[in-house]
Order: C-alpha cells, then sequence, then structure tokens
C-alpha cells in the first residue's frame, strides 16, 4: 500500500511539474510573439518615417523647380495645369493651380458654396444650405442668425463652443474649423479646395477640371473648357457653370497653389503643397514669396479626387 500510494504521489507531482512546465512555456511563448509584434511594428513605423522623409525631399525639390519654371515663363501662370517630373527612383506629379481657381468662402456666391457642400462635401442640400449660413453668419458684421440651421454667439454658446463668430472674413482659411457643425472630415474633404482671392464665381481657366466637373455635374467638362480657346469658352458656361464660374482670364504673376504628389517605390503615395506668390515684392529675398508650406502627408490614392 505504502509503495503504490508514493508511486501514485510521484506520478502526481510529475504530471503537475509537467503542466507547469507546459504553462510556462505557452506564456513565453506568448511573451516573445508580442515583443517580436512590438518590435515589427516599431521597425514598420521607422521605415515608413524614413520613406516619408525621402519623398519629402522629393516633394520639395517638385515645387522649387516648378516654381523657377513658372517664373520663367511669361504670361501663362494663370491658368491650371500639370507638369510630370522625372527623378532617379520615381515620378512627381506637380499640379498649379491659381488661386482664382479655388473657392474663396468670404465672398462665394450662395450657390457656389452650396454645390461645394453638396457636391464635393456630400451633405444633403438641407445640411449643404445650414452649413452655407453658418459660415456667412461667421463672417458677417451682424449677430442675427441667418435662415434655417443659422448660427450666431448664442447657438455657439448653446453648443459649448468658447469662440463665438468672429463678423469678420477668414485671414486663414484654417479658421474654417471653428464654424460651428464644422467636423475634421468635412474640412479634409472640402479644404483643398478653398483659396482667398476675392471672387464669388471661379475662373474656368484656372479652376483643375475634375473640381469643374463635380460642381457642375458635367463630367469632361472641365477637359472640354480647358481645350477651347479663351474666346470661345463662354458657349461652354451655361445654366449652373454661368452661375459658379467665369470665363474671363485669370491674372499671371499672381498667387498659386502647387501641389506635388509621389508614389515610392514601396507603393505608398505622398503629397505636399505650397502657396507662393509670384509676384514681385520689395521685402522678398527671391523673385517670388512662398505664403505656406503645408506638411507632407501620406495619401490613400494618387489623387483625391472628385467626380460629378
Amino acid at each position: 500500500m505504502n509503495r503504490r500510494g508514493h508511486t501514485h504521489g510521484r506520478v502526481y507531482v510529475r504530471g503537475a511539474a509537467l503542466v507547469l512546465v507546459l504553462w510556462l512555456m505557452t506564456a513565453l511563448s506568448l511573451v516573445v510573439l508580442a515583443s517580436a509584434r512590438g518590435i515589427r511594428m516599431q521597425t514598420q513605423r521607422v521605415a515608413v518615417e524614413l520613406e516619408r522623409m525621402r519623398s519629402q525631399q522629393l516633394l520639395d525639390a517638385a515645387l522649387q523647380l516648378g516654381i523657377q519654371r513658372l517664373m520663367v515663363e511669361t504670361g501663362a501662370t494663370g491658368h491650371y495645369r500639370v507638369w510630370h517630373m522625372q527623378f532617379e527612383t520615381s515620378t512627381a506629379k506637380l499640379e498649379i493651380i491659381p488661386s482664382e481657381g479655388l473657392v474663396d468662402v468670404n465672398v462665394a456666391s450662395e450657390a457656389l458654396l452650396q454645390r461645394l457642400f453638396e457636391k464635393i462635401g456630400g451633405l444633403d442640400a438641407g445640411q449643404a444650405n445650414i452649413m452655407v449660413s453658418r459660415i456667412q453668419d461667421y463672417i458677417d458684421p451682424d449677430d442675427v442668425p441667418r435662415g434655417v440651421g443659422g448660427a450666431e454667439a448664442p447657438q455657439y454658446r448653446a453648443a459649448g463652443k468658447m469662440a463665438p463668430p468672429r463678423n469678420a472674413p477668414f485671414d486663414d482659411l484654417s479658421e474654417l474649423r471653428m464654424v460651428l457643425g464644422m467636423t475634421p472630415e468635412l474640412y479634409g474633404i472640402i479644404s483643398p479646395f478653398l483659396g482667398i482671392n476675392g471672387q464669388a464665381r471661379l475662373a474656368a481657366e484656372a479652376a483643375p477640371p475634375k473640381l469643374i466637373d463635380a460642381l457642375t455635374g458635367q463630367r469632361g467638362l472641365g477637359d472640354r473648357i480647358h481645350s477651347t480657346p479663351l474666346g470661345n469658352r463662354g458657349d461652354l458656361l451655361t445654366g449652373v457653370a454661368a452661375d459658379l464660374f467665369s470665363p474671363s482670364a485669370a491674372r499671371a504673376r499672381g498667387t498659386v497653389k502647387l501641389r506635388a504628389t509621389i508614389q515610392t517605390p514601396e507603393g505608398r503615395w505622398w503629397q505636399r503643397a505650397a502657396w507662393v506668390d509670384l509676384s514681385a515684392r520689395p521685402d522678398s529675398l527671391t523673385p517670388w514669396t512662398t505664403l505656406s508650406l503645408e506638411p507632407t502627408h501620406r495619401m490613400e490614392q494618387p489623387q483625391q479626387e472628385v467626380m460629378p
């Protein structure tokens, strides 16, 4: 009896030890896997950051080359165009967008703002109308809410907004994020199509073709406008297009937005944009003045295009 009891005891102890060892091995394996995963993720983050830095160098080079080319050209800076620049490992796409081809929310017509929020921002007609009213309330000098959904200081306080409408035009387009109801997502969608130019309508020759198509709902209209001589473009601007666009020429040697995009060998897309004043300024050390330079950001696709 005692011998069998000792035997069973040794078997039980050995079994318990084996289970304990297996649990320890499993726990150690999980720790190793977690550590390996953390190291792999950190390595990937470092690789992406290095890729961003290399891409930024190429994007900056494309922007600088584009500016210098614009300064050499005479009388041709007032229209939208796209250039491609070949580097050793990648090709950069450079868009030149005169400010007259973008929406100035300070003075844009209600029709243009309505189409901007509907066709670009993806809002329904009612939501777009509310945003138009709130933008106009934000910049107008009075304290009376406009139409349905307008918002002045009392509405901002009720929504928990610390800063009331400034009752003055936007000095910086990023201030648009302060408007009641403007979400980060909505601002991110419409901001590439905004500029400050003092025009209620867009200059058709300066606007990106895809923007023309989206705002008018007429696919291919932008390309047709850009391929038509200036004197004949008025024939294409009918109906809605006539309310949103002007056939007159954009100002040469004015303010332009340059947007550079590049794809890396790894297949990722990066973009950077700059606002540049091409007119001569006595306080500038260069023939042009860089007004702002946006951070380099990664894109999910080559171009965040809008479609009608």
